[in-house]
């Protein structure tokens, strides 16, 4: 018989980001017959697992009220109370999947009931992630540190208590590995694509070298490097194309840049995103820390060549020089040069992006949740 699990996330499912990655391990959970309970913030989906999820989506309606009040910030607030709640109404199962910074307090409620616990990582390890980031912030005038204080403290409780720790990514993995957590506690599962969704043009009708990065526009995804290159660059009949909300940190860089280089194009949200992929010459994520990126996933589900730095979980899906490159983080020269040869040697990206969604191919959702049904099996 499968283990039955419940599994807790505080965000909406399905979602952006956390909140699709979460939905797919839910879905999965479901398909095993192992998921018992879901508790969400909100669920947006229809059948087949409805029935199993409970939702607290008054959590950020009331964090938003007691911050106004208080002083405190908005989003600790938040992910404590949903993981308050979480706690109080647990069942019994045989294990517990939580999600970092959602679930301290569940993880050791779980616990006293005699539940395995595992925790979903992310990101890499957040000391690793301060280590790789603090200099960069600093250097920009970033007034918000990497992480706020009592973010940061909860989840380095969270990876004490865990039993398990389930991550995306060999570049995850290491970072737990580099700063204590043994090895027999990391469960990795590499994420997948929806290659039914995400697929190649049948054609695109213009000449334009275009350039897109999807994601946040803030300094720990590494845009400010794409710029630096692009503009160093000043490639005729080139388009970089920014997809994704502005944080606050970044926009003085942004401002630096937009007003003297027509060539780039802030798009916010996109509303078709398998067009936006389908469009463009080569992806670039240039983070520089990234648990994952599944961006990267996406855009070779659609036959697009990706550059993405060797401080992101998706690198484990790139082969170099066939569907891709992977280059050092924070280097705009080398970034520079790759998409100058991007740029120069039509052809042979063409001939990457067809390489690209060959490989895209291999990492399907199915096989994602395959991998995490074969973990829990075997933890009980």
């Amino acid at each position: 018989m499968n283990p039955q699990v419940i599994f807790s996330v505080g965000v909406p499912i399905p979602g952006e980001g956390m909140g699709n990655h979460a939905y797919y391990l839910a879905a999965g959970l479901h398909r095993y017959d192992m998921l018992q309970r879901a508790f969400v913030m909100q669920y947006r989906g229809e059948r087949p697992f409805s029935s199993a999820i409970r939702t607290a989506y008054w959590t950020e309606r009331v964090a938003y009220r007691l911050a106004r009040y208080t002083r405190a910030n908005q989003y600790v607030l938040r992910d404590n109370l949903f993981d308050f709640w979480v706690a109080r109404h647990l069942d019994r199962a045989n294990i517990f999947y939580g999600w970092t910074h959602h679930a301290l307090y569940s993880l050791k409620q779980a616990q006293r009931r005699g539940m395995i616990t595992v925790l979903e990582r992310a990101n890499a390890h957040p000391l690793t992630t301060i280590r790789l980031l603090e200099a960069e912030y600093k250097r920009r005038g970033a007034a918000q540190p990497v992480y706020h204080p009592q973010i940061l403290n909860k989840q380095l409780k969270e990876l004490e208590i865990a039993d398990y720790i389930g991550v995306t990514s060999e570049w995850t993995r290491q970072s737990l590995l580099e700063n204590g957590i043994a090895e027999h506690r990391i469960l990795l599962t590499p994420l997948g694509v929806d290659v039914e969704r995400f697929v190649p043009a049948d054609d695109v009708n213009d000449d334009i070298f275009r350039v897109l990065y999807v994601g946040q526009l803030r300094l720990r995804k590494g845009v400010q490097y794409l710029l630096e290159a692009w503009d160093a660059l000043r490639l005729e009949k080139a388009e970089l194309l920014l997809v994704g909300d502005v944080v606050p940190e970044f926009e003085p860089i942004l401002r630096q840049y937009l007003p003297r280089n027509s060539t780039i194009t802030l798009l916010g949200h996109a509303g078709d995103a398998v067009r936006v992929y389908q469009q463009a010459s080569v992806c670039v994520l240039p983070t520089l820390e990234d648990g994952f990126g599944l961006v990267v996933l996406e855009a070779m589900a659609c036959g697009v060549p990706v550059i993405v730095t060797n401080q992101t979980g998706a690198k484990d899906c790139v082969r170099s020089v066939i569907d891709g490159f992977i280059l050092p983080a924070a280097d705009s020269k080398r970034l520079a040069e790759a998409l100058e040869y991007c740029a120069h040697h039509r052809e042979q990206l063409a001939q990457m992006g067809r390489q690209a969604r060959q490989q895209a191919e291999q990492f399907s959702w199915a096989r994602y949740q395959d991998g995490v049904a074969s973990h829990l099996k075997r933890l009980t």
